[in-house]
């Protein structure tokens, strides 16, 4: 089998293609909108005053949150989920909640740090400044400290995002549905052909990648106008 007919191939399964990475792209942005709530959640918490003893058990809780997921590999975390803690995803029609959840847990633990760094960043005196008008210190921190903070950060938690992007790849190892129905991922599509039809294995392998890096590729280009929008409001 030509390389040309590979290709032909590959584009008859085109539809299929669009179809895992729409999956993918699910899973992933998805997982990036809970990774941050819960950052910023974790964050907050990590920086409040420990004046209060709810506020204290909460930190621990962070603190052991943090640890355990950055401690463990995403893959095995995805198949406890899976396995494990999520089992009742598995008789449903569509169980592409387990892995979001999964991996927005992951991203959660990631995206605390970097928002902790970047509030740790921000001048003490925004803080009191907030608090000399009247503001609580929640308002303050919401309002006033945590929007810079997260101009600061841009570029790590883009680096997040990214990393995010490529981790889902591990996706593949666990049998997803979407409507009662076998669906893949975008390496699970792969690893698919790897088994029905593996002359066109390495075909397939080289579009994922492709397609990886092209979407690595926009998420830079879109840091950049990013960060260029904000240098200019600053101006």
């Amino acid at each position: 089998m030509s390389f040309a007919d590979k290709l032909a191939y590959a584009w008859e399964l085109r539809g299929l293609l669009f179809e895992s990475l729409g999956i993918s792209l699910l899973i992933a942005f998805s997982a990036v909108i809970i990774g941050f709530v819960i950052g910023v959640i974790l964050a907050v918490i990590r920086i409040a005053p420990k004046t209060n003893p709810v506020i204290k058990v909460l930190d621990g809780f962070a603190q052991t949150y943090i640890t355990v997921i950055r401690g463990t590999p995403t893959m095995v975390q995805l198949l406890i989920m899976y396995s494990s803690i999520l089992v009742m995803f598995k008789y449903v029609n569509t169980n592409l909640l387990v892995p979001i959840i999964a991996f927005g847990i992951n991203s959660g633990a990631y995206m605390a740090e970097i928002i902790r760094a970047g509030i740790n960043s921000v001048d003490k005196g925004q803080m009191e400044a907030g608090r000399s008008v009247g503001l609580s210190w929640t308002t303050t921190m919401l309002k006033i400290i945590i929007p810079q903070a997260i101009k600061v950060v841009i570029p790590t938690i883009f680096n997040e995002i990214i990393i995010l992007v490529k981790e889902t790849s591990v996706v593949s190892f666990i049998a997803l549905r979407v409507g009662g129905q076998q669906a893949w991922d975008l390496m699970g599509l792969v690893s698919k052909m790897a088994n029905a039809k593996p002359a066109v294995y390495n075909t397939f392998l080289y579009i994922a990648a492709l397609i990886y890096l092209t979407i690595v590729m926009l998420l830079t280009l879109l840091q950049h106008l990013i960060e260029r929008k904000l240098k200019k409001n600053e101006r």
